[in-house]
């Protein structure tokens, strides 16, 4: 499967809480390091896209101030 069909539908919300499960099980395991080497991608690939969307929601949220603060005629 690739990364971008694993990222289809994903929102940060939904990005966070599979970090959360991914660190959880990395912490609790005891799997095989293919599995380990498998986590540790995905979980990288979701940091990936959780920067990439709090990026869109900065520049987002400047063009609103910017907006905000431009002068009126």
């Amino acid at each position: 499967m690739s990364e971008n069909m694993k990222n289809e539908g994903l929102t940060y919300e939904k990005a966070v809480a599979e970090l959360n499960t991914l660190v959880k099980r990395v912490e609790e395991s005891d799997a095989s390091f293919e599995q380990l080497e498998k986590d540790i991608k995905r979980a990288m690939e979701l940091i990936n896209f959780c920067k990439s969307e709090l990026r869109g929601y900065k520049e987002r949220f400047d063009s609103f101030l910017k907006a905000d603060n431009a002068p009126m005629n």
